[in-house]
């Protein structure tokens, strides 16, 4: 004689756990960045750290004055075109590098 299992009465809960959304997640990207980056850089096309005049589309990155680690918005009104060029060994230098540098907490480059 073969016993009969009982059918669950509850339904089973998710196995995923429901997270906050992490700053890569909110980040623009794509065409929309693309977008973003050219109407900044029109409106003021001179590094907000020293002052250079930087060449669209690869002489310069777009930075956010506050990051969306330290809960940032993912703005306009929160980013500015930094400079950025390469050194001989490929590396980022520029403004830009040196922001991102500071507040990581990472010392700067000689």
């Amino acid at each position: 004689m073969k016993l009969k299992t009982l059918k669950p009465r509850i339904a089973m809960a998710g196995s995923r756990l429901a997270t906050a959304p992490t700053p890569s997640a909110t980040r623009l990207t794509g065409r929309r960045l693309q977008e973003r980056r050219l109407r900044v850089w029109s409106a003021d096309p001179h590094c907000a750290h020293c002052g250079k005049l930087t060449v669209y589309p690869y002489g310069f990155e777009l930075d956010h004055k506050v990051s969306l680690n330290d809960g940032g918005a993912d703005t306009d009104e929160n980013t500015q075109v930094l400079c950025v060029s390469r050194d001989a060994h490929g590396r980022k230098v520029g403004c830009h590098d040196a922001k991102t540098r500071e507040d990581m907490g990472y010392r700067q480059r000689a």
